[in-house]
């Protein structure tokens, strides 16, 4: 649901009563987003159920990739209720087994039954109140539903729906309650909750169905606006047993402190909040839910789309331990169009995105949801505006999918596609430097769903030499480790996980594979001569026509701008310092032209090749001309007197959303190494209405030496440049103890008889 209009004043009890309530429909200012959601109200477009055979309707075809829509209820066909627009949906299951779409109507609910899919009836329609918002939620045999027009607790008999008849039994409120934007219940408990009210400041209110027909205020959790939420039943965990409220929720109808809040809600009379997460580029955190195994939730902002990121960004947030939850990552479709609901179901992720419809994401791998299919209700356009999907129902036991669309009403789909077999990624730490006596271990995570087994795990290593395969050792806990094997110093290796599966099929670690591979440099010695942190100033300096901090000037800080216009919320190392932009909330983005940073003067002419690394943020896809800067790092070995460019971020693609990036580059590679060394970092502001934040941290010249290390494979002991009894000694020690520096040849991830081989010859022909 989009944000509510109304602005709730508090009580401060749990229990609700008539001297506990106060209201105030909050003045609608010409910034607030639901009068966005009004401006883009369009005209529904009506016309005949559409069942899967008849011709295609007269509005077109649908994109789809992996779903097949069944049939489809054009808003027209709810008669008997005003239903030029719709909204919410949810599903029941008759004792008998027949299956019930639930329809949000612009003037109440309607119910279809589509125990055939193919064929849907409309059983009946209920009138509510006129409003955009309705929401529906099913305990037991009733149908509870809510608006944000008045008539409280709309409480529906579903006991007869078998026979054609639900049947209204009241339209509850109690006490100056009447007004709801959302209804939430928990199917495991039975328990049912209110939020968005006009009542308990808009929080998560307990409702009593001790009477299912007569519904009652239980206490709740009233500290804030609560626009969504999930209410569900731990089942491991710190808090086993306990059920807990995940809340979008925040100050101001949930605009101020907008984010994560978990709330124990075993006792609604005396709940207690357990953690807070805030998360970057926030906008209006709105609706969130579990994974199946209750270790992952994620999280749809409504207001960042066309503000804050420039794509469909949809939050990962780890919470095995609810207390202290953290933001692993996001997923996205890549299209520009705002996601509103997702529902989670074995596996996979069913998230309605307004305007490029329903998209369904393989969640195999929970922190990287791959999506696996889709069907867009509106054809027309994936921009930033609500109109289409608002939401979907994926639980019917037949595997029936509903979608409810704003201006097209009711779809029933099927998935088609076949979900992941298998996942793959690197764990543990991946370095960047690894010794030529042989590079160490690395590991990959392998997960697979239920029929599918590993057969095979190598890793794929390429050098100049040409291309060798690694075994990988199984470690019994869904990981697998292989060996880095020797490599000649000052050279560089590229290296990926190739997982096969029975049946055949590959998957890759790092995803792309080949592509993608994982990149090493090969030195013995490692010699980092600065480093910076930014705890103090060691010489920076800051030019450039943006001179004021409220125009976006570089500021060596810790970062205070909350994340939520494109800026870091914290520094990238953990040191809490780092250089920001217009160091801030609200608007002190980069105005005006270039802010740019400059280095001390390095030496960088020391022994062995130097290498410059820093991590980057850059974000310019906020604001109302996104995608139009870039951000350049520059290096000088004339102590700035003419530069050589390194890199440009953007305008747009990879690295212009935010986000800490690790980055390096070998001074050679670019300048002559000099006394004199001075690096820059711009980020310009060219174009009218870009919205341009940017920051640097973790700064170091390190230099990477192959000095006091043999010129051969064959050199395994000192005095290193020639060979004798010493270097047999050392392989075959090496070789005994199962040493990945004594494997010389294929297959690699093992040592016998062509290693030994191997050897030889390399001992034979002698070092250059």
């Amino acid at each position: 649901m989009t944000p509510s209009r109304t602005t709730p004043l508090g009580v401060s009890a749990f229990v609700l009563s008539a001297s506990a309530i106060a209201f105030a429909a909050g003045a609608v200012s010409a910034a607030d987003p639901d009068l966005r959601k009004l401006k883009d109200k369009l005209t529904p477009v009506h016309g005949d159920i559409w069942r899967l055979g008849d011709p295609i309707p007269r509005d077109g075809g649908f994109d789809s990739s992996g779903m097949t829509c069944l049939s489809r209820v054009p808003l027209n066909n709810f008669t008997g209720v005003n239903s030029q627009l719709g909204n919410d949906c949810w599903g029941y299951v008759s004792p008998s087994g027949r299956e019930y779409a639930i329809m949000g109507l612009y003037g109440g609910f309607g119910f279809v039954e589509i125990t055939d899919p193919t064929n849907p009836v409309v059983v009946e329609t209920i009138v509510g109140p006129i409003s955009d918002w309705h929401d529906v939620k099913v305990v037991g045999e009733y149908a509870y539903g809510v608006s944000e027009g008045g008539s409280g607790i709309q409480v529906m008999d579903l006991r007869q729906i078998d026979s054609g008849n639900v049947t209204l039994v009241r339209n509850w409120t109690s006490g100056g309650y009447s007004t709801t934007h959302n209804i939430v219940s928990n199917e495991e408990t039975g328990s049912l909750w209110i939020c968005g009210a006009n009542v308990g400041n808009g929080g998560l209110i307990n409702i009593d169905l001790s009477d299912p027909q007569l519904p009652s205020f239980n206490g709740g959790w009233t500290d804030m606006y609560v626009h969504d939420a999930q209410v569900a039943t731990m089942r491991s965990g710190p808090f086993a047993g306990r059920e807990l409220a995940f809340c979008g929720a925040g100050f101001d109808g949930g605009f101020t402190s907008t984010g994560l809040r978990i709330v124990d809600v075993t006792d609604p009379s005396n709940t207690q909040v357990l953690s807070t997460l805030f998360y970057p580029q926030a906008g209006y955190a709105h609706q969130v839910w579990l994974s199946d195994d209750q270790r992952y939730l994620y999280l749809n902002d409504e207001l960042d789309e066309g503000s804050t990121v420039p794509v469909t960004t949809t939050r990962i947030i780890n919470v095995e331990d609810p207390a202290n939850p953290f933001l692993v990552g996001t997923f996205t479709t890549g299209l520009p169009s705002i996601d509103h609901n997702l529902y989670v179901r074995d596996g996979l992720i069913y998230q309605s995105n307004y305007t490029s419809g329903l998209r369904v994401f393989d969640a195999l791998d929970p922190e990287n949801p791959v999506e696996l299919a889709f069907f867009d209700t509106r054809p027309e356009s994936n921009g930033v505006s609500f109109n289409g999907a608002w939401s979907s129902y994926p639980y019917f036991p037949s595997g029936t999918i509903i979608v409810s669309d704003i201006e097209r009403g009711l779809f029933m789909l099927r998935l088609d596609a076949e979900p992941i077999s298998a996942v793959a990624s690197i764990r543990g730490t991946v370095p960047t430097v690894i010794d030529p006596a042989g590079g160490g271990p690395l590991s990959v995570g392998v997960t697979v769903r239920a029929g599918t087994t590993v057969s095979d795990v190598e890793l794929v290593v390429t050098t100049a030499q040409g291309q060798a395969t690694v075994d990988a050792s199984d470690n019994g806990d869904g990981t697998y480790t292989a060996q880095l094997p020797r490599v000649a110093c000052d050279s560089q290796v590229f290296a990926y996980f190739r997982v096969t599966t029975s049946g055949g099929g590959q998957v890759f670690a790092p995803a792309g594979g080949p592509s993608d591979a994982l990149e090493f440099i090969v030195a013995s010695q490692q010699d980092t001569v600065f480093a910076d942190s930014f705890q103090t100033n060691q010489g920076w300096s800051v030019s450039g026509p943006v001179s004021g901090a409220d125009s976006g000037r570089w500021q060596r800080a810790i970062p205070s701008g909350g994340g939520g216009r494109g800026d870091p919320a914290s520094d990238s190392d953990g040191s809490g310092f780092c250089y920001v932009t217009g160091n801030g909330a609200g608007n002190t983005d980069v105005d005006g032209g270039q802010t740019i940073l400059t280095s001390p003067t390095l030496d960088t002419t020391g022994a062995g090749d130097a290498y410059i690394s820093y991590d980057r943020w850059y974000n310019n896809a906020a604001g109302a001309s996104p995608n139009e800067d870039v951000f350049t790092v520059q290096v000088s070995g004339n102590n700035g007197a003419s530069w050589s460019t390194v890199e440009v971020v953007g305008p747009a693609g990879e690295g212009t959303r935010g986000g800490w990036i690790p980055s390096s580059f070998r001074v050679a590679d670019i300048i002559t190494p000099s006394e004199t060394t001075r690096v820059r970092f711009i980020a310009e502001d060219a174009g009218a209405g870009s919205v341009i934040e940017a920051g640097v941290d973790a700064f170091d010249l390190t230099f990477l030496d192959c000095e006091d290390t043999p010129d051969c494979v064959a050199d395994f002991a000192a005095p290193f440049g020639t060979l004798n009894f010493f270097d047999i000694s050392a392989y075959i020690a090496a070789f005994n103890a199962g040493d990945a520096s004594a494997d010389l040849a294929a297959p690699f991830g093992s040592l016998n008889f062509f290693d030994i081989s191997a050897y030889i010859t390399a001992f034979n022909a002698g070092c250059p």
